[in-house]
């Protein structure tokens, strides 16, 4: 049965199997390992490089690639150097320091055969930003002598479909689909069909918190729409009757500006012209009697200062004393 190593054969790994490690970093039954220099954002496609002094942010619901900082060569030659005529696999699991932060970690293994740098992949599942510091221990290997009939036949990388082989950085998927694959061909859930509102209560935190939050300010939001509307209307009803209380007034004031201003020209006209034919009247009626030089002349100026007088006093008159109802 494969055996699990221990910590002093771990140690004896270092340099054969396990490269560029730290045995401060051995555990009872395997080794932590750390991060290494490349990452890959699984948002936004982005490959990045660390290095010393330097830290990885992981934003709340991101999830990343990143490489280990040891390096490993799992042939058999290798570790026949420290087992001879044996073999060995790993498993790679999460630290419980990284789950007691909210980090998601699927656990996965090595080959016997496999050589390179350990590709791994997390996912930030807290509410906060999450920060890595270059060298800090995120996975831990936990190692299987195997022995007899538990050595693989054929180790990985001597297949043609093992494309992960000597890695140095990060390898990418190598899953292939069809570009285009026909709608009858493809099973999926129906989830449009589920409430939104329900699918995130039941999400658990802090997405049935946000639900909550969005749903009372949809109902905010809703009422306030509905205000906004109503007061719309309100202040268009009121600008239109402002409108025409406007209107109205312009009109009347036109209307009494233009009576005023007649009845003003008629009545200073038919004074001046009563005027005018009264002192035509006097200076003929003195004429015929002998009045002439100064006197009639004084009696011009006179008449004048009178139709004058008159004139002024026509214009001095207010509308509302000149005529009521």
């Amino acid at each position: 049965m494969a055996k699990i190593i221990a910590d002093r054969d771990v140690r004896k790994l270092i340099g054969t199997v396990i490269f560029n490690a730290d045995e401060q970093r051995i555990n009872p039954n395997g080794i932590e390992i750390r991060l290494g220099k490349y990452v890959i954002f699984q948002s936004t496609d982005e490959e990045k490089e660390l290095g010393t002094d330097m830290f990885l942010k992981v934003l709340p619901g991101e999830s990343v690639t990143i490489s280990s900082f040891e390096k490993f060569d799992f042939h058999k030659e290798a570790i026949g150097k420290v087992f001879p005529g044996c073999d060995m696999m790993a498993l790679i699991t999460p630290t419980t320091t990284m789950m007691r932060e909210g980090i998601m970690q699927s656990a996965t293994k090595v080959d016997s055969g496999w050589d390179g740098t350990l590709n791994w992949g997390l996912r930030n599942s807290s509410i906060k930003d999450f920060v890595l510091g270059y060298c800090e221990p995120i996975f831990k290997l936990t190692f299987f002598l195997l022995q007899g009939d538990e050595i693989p036949e054929i180790p990985y990388g001597e297949r043609p479909q093992d494309r992960y082989q000597s890695v140095e950085s990060i390898a990418r998927s190598t899953r292939k689909i069809p570009a285009s694959i026909p709608k009858r061909q493809l099973v999926a859930s129906s989830v449009e069909r589920l409430d939104p509102n329900k699918q995130l209560r039941e999400a658990g935190y802090p997405f049935d918190h946000i639900g909550r939050e969005l749903t009372d300010l949809q109902g905010k939001w809703e009422v306030v729409s509905n205000d906004v509307v109503l007061l719309k209307g309100a202040i268009t009803e009121e600008t239109r009757k402002l409108s025409e209380k406007v209107d109205s007034a312009q009109n009347n004031v036109l209307e009494k500006v233009e009576n005023l201003f007649d009845r003003k020209f008629y009545q200073t006209a038919g004074a001046i012209i009563g005027c005018l034919a009264i002192m035509f009247g006097v200076v003929t009626f003195l004429k015929d009697h002998g009045v002439t030089g100064t006197a009639l002349g004084w009696v011009s100026i006179i008449g004048g200062l009178e139709i004058f007088l008159v004139v002024y006093l026509l214009s001095r008159r207010t509308p509302g004393k000149s005529s009521t109802h």
